[in-house]
């Protein structure tokens, strides 16, 4: 893996080695674009108003995901810029791309609609969490389905304020219904068919509601065998 695979718009995470502000910060900033072979820009206000206070050459573990795999590697924050409205901050990568983890769950293909809502920030870690408006930020289809995460595509761009924490609504079999917290993992042209322009990858989050995922697990399984 290498850094120009990354498409623009991929969410990752960084977390500094040393911490200068409160103890275990995480950033989480979106891939922006390459500067050089080995530097890229990445969006995010959060990390751009905390520059100042990095150490300089401070090591940075970064952390992204396709849909398929789990990837790390070590960066430095070297500069910050504004970009029109973009608040944008540089990172030197510093050792190789390496693979986290495949992919360990199955997903079943399935076609049905979804509704996607911002969730409520406070509620994030919330065992009820709340829909940050009643209007759905997007209202697109299924691509696959498992216990784990969900496919979703369409022909339409989304973008959001709200990202990458949303709840995720669907009903399988008619009568399954689920309205699930979800972090958006990938975003971009999609591979998955030829019937739509994008797809968007989410992973469930279950931290707080563990029961939710044997639900899921179950309604997907018994979906898969009226299909059969």
């Amino acid at each position: 893996m290498q850094l120009r695979y990354i498409e623009n718009g991929s969410f990752l995470q960084l977390r500094p080695e040393e911490y200068t502000l409160e103890h275990g910060r995480v950033f989480d900033v979106t891939f922006y674009g390459m500067q050089t072979f080995t530097s890229f820009w990445v969006k995010s206000e959060e990390l751009y108003k905390s520059f100042p206070t990095l150490k300089k050459n401070m090591r940075l573990g970064i952390t992204f995901q396709t849909e398929e795999t789990s990837y790390r590697f070590t960066g430095e924050a070297i500069d910050a810029n504004m970009e029109g409205s973009y608040y944008l901050t540089l990172i030197e990568q510093i050792t190789p791309i390496e693979i986290v983890s495949r992919r360990t769950h199955f997903r079943e293909e399935m076609i049905l609609p979804t509704n996607v809502y911002g969730l409520a920030p406070e509620s994030l870690h919330s065992a009820l969490p709340r829909k940050a408006a009643d209007a759905a930020e997007f209202t697109c289809e299924v691509f696959d389905i498992s216990d784990g995460g969900i496919c979703l595509v369409s022909n339409e761009l989304f973008n959001s304020p709200y990202e990458p924490y949303f709840l995720v609504e669907f009903t399988l079999r008619g009568k399954d219904y689920f309205l699930l917290p979800a972090k958006l993992v990938r975003k971009g042209q999609c591979p998955q068919t030829t019937m739509f322009k994008y797809d968007y990858g989410f992973n469930f989050i279950f931290d707080h509601k563990p029961e939710e995922k044997h639900r899921l697990s179950d309604a997907i399984f018994s979906a898969k065998l009226d299909r059969l």
